[in-house]
Formats: structure tokens, sequence, C-alpha cells
């Protein structure tokens, strides 16, 4: 196959945890590119299949990011396709997890264009994390106390009312309650393909956009109680997709919420477990002989 790895232009030459993908689909016979997502002189037609990777900016360009996946995938066979993709980019996907009675970390909205202002006076917690619907990384993200009493709390409120009234001009909002296990136990990235569970990696707390191993992350051992959870996620989307990434925190008596599910540009981590990367090629070939691309 002539197979696209697609990213961004912060990383031309790939994220190097994708570069043990691309040596193994190479080892194997298929002829792999590197693009840039809105590198407007490609032909994606000239591609079997172009698989998303990393494009990081997405969030920047969200109009632009949507656009493209409809042009690419009436071009090329596009995975993760396009309709999940855009779904889980706006983690509204949260609520429909909820509804379902999947166990997601508590989030109230402040939608688009809406005042902040009162929301977190009701609200119980001690510290709050506030960020915008779309967006990966820090992007926008901010930790804010509000345990604080007299004058300090009401400042404390006001900053937090003006920062989720900001991002709110261009987007919904999201406001969490700040786990304190984030800082010890850490997220727990589970990696999953085709829908089958492959590993799990721990990640930093507002961990900084860094190529995959490259910003604290560490290995470690799979725990059944994260895997059931996560595999609940992937059970609840109506297709499997090629690659999928759910993250998990602990609450105060340890048990696991989903936090994100990343089917877009998450990184794998390819490099704490390499045989996933083998298992990522068996996959694609499958899809591929599946489709007869």
């Amino acid at each position: 196959m002539d197979i696209s790895l697609i990213t961004y232009d912060g990383l031309p030459d790939l994220d190097p945890d994708d570069c043990l993908l691309k040596d193994e689909l190479v080892k194997r016979g298929h002829q792999v590119f590197t693009c840039i997502w809105d590198d407007e002189s490609i032909d994606w037609s000239t591609f079997d299949v172009s698989i998303m990777r990393s494009a990081w900016d997405y969030h920047l360009k969200k109009d632009q990011f949507y656009a493209w996946m409809d042009k690419v995938s009436q071009q090329s066979r596009l995975l993760n396709p396009p309709e999940i993709m855009k779904w889980s980019s706006h983690k509204t996907y949260l609520k429909e997890l909820s509804a379902a009675n999947l166990p997601v970390v508590e989030t109230h909205w402040v939608q688009k264009g809406e005042s902040a202002i009162g929301v977190f006076d009701r609200l119980p917690w001690q510290k709050a994390i506030v960020k915008p619907a779309v967006g990966l990384a820090t992007f926008g993200v901010k930790k804010l106390a509000l345990d604080e009493s007299g004058h300090g709390r009401a400042q404390n409120i006001k900053a937090a009312e003006e920062h989720a009234g900001q991002l709110a001009k261009t987007d919904d909002v999201m406001i969490q309650p700040f786990l304190s296990s984030v800082d010890d136990y850490g997220e727990r990235a589970l990696i999953f393909l085709s829908g089958e569970y492959s590993h799990t990696v721990r990640k930093t707390s507002f961990q900084i956009l860094a190529p995959g191993g490259h910003a604290g992350e560490t290995s470690v051992s799979t725990d059944p109680e994260e895997v059931a959870v996560a595999q609940q996620v992937i059970d609840y989307l109506t297709e499997s997709p090629l690659y999928a990434r759910v993250d998990l925190v602990r609450d105060s008596v340890g048990k696991p919420l989903v936090l994100e599910l990343e089917l877009v540009e998450p990184s794998l981590f390819f490099s704490f477990h390499p045989p996933a990367a083998v298992k990522f090629a068996d996959s694609l070939e499958r899809i591929a002989d599946l489709y007869k691309v």
C-alpha cells in the first residue's frame, strides 16, 4: 500500500515515537510518506490509506481541519474515520458517556457565548480545572483554587470566572474538580488497537505538548479495573477505531474515572511497548484487506 502518516508542521518528520510504526510498515513492503495535514500541495488521492497521527495544531484551526477531513476522506481511506474523529475532538462526548452510565469525571459546562459569573460559587470543590472543550495538552487549561475564605476566595472566583468567560468567547468550556491523585498516582493512558487493549502509560499532570515519551511519561503495569472501565468506553462506540486512547484518573476513594477519549491524534507510546507497532500494522492490514484497499 501507499500510506500517508499525517503530522503537522511542528513535527515535519513525525513524532519520533511514530517512526517505530513507519519502520514496521516499511519493513512489510509498504510505501510510507510523512505528510503535513494542511500542506495544500499534497494530492491525497495518491494514497491508499491516510492515517492521522500528530496534527497537534488542529484545535487552532478547527473549521479548516474538519473541512480537510471531509476532503481527504473522499480521496483516500482516512483513519480513524472522520465521523468519530470529529465527534471525539469536542469533549461534549463526555455528556454522552455519562448519560450511558459510564464513570466520567464530573463536569460542569459553560456554553459558548455564555457568562461564567455565578458558576463557581455553587461548586463544593477546593480546586477546579477550567479548560476548553476543544484543545490538547495544556492549551487553555488552568487550575484554580476555590477553597480560600473571605477576600481571597472572592478574588479566586473572579479569576476563574474571567478565564472561563474568555474561553467561552470561542467555544464551550469545561469545569472539573482537581483530583489530587494526578500528582502522585498520575493519569493513566490506556491504548487500544482495533478495539483491543494494548498497554498502559502513566502521564504527568498538566503535561506539556511534546513527542511521546518526552513529557515525563512512564510505563506501568496493566490494572484490570482500569482496563475494564476503558473497555466500556471503547465498546460504547458505534464502530471499532483503528487506534484509541482512554485517559483515566482516580477519584478520592480510588475509583477510576474517564478523563478523555482520544480518537484524533493521541500519542500511542510505541517506544514503551514495541509490540504495539506490530499490532497496529497487523490491524491496518486487516482493515485494508476487508475494504480491498
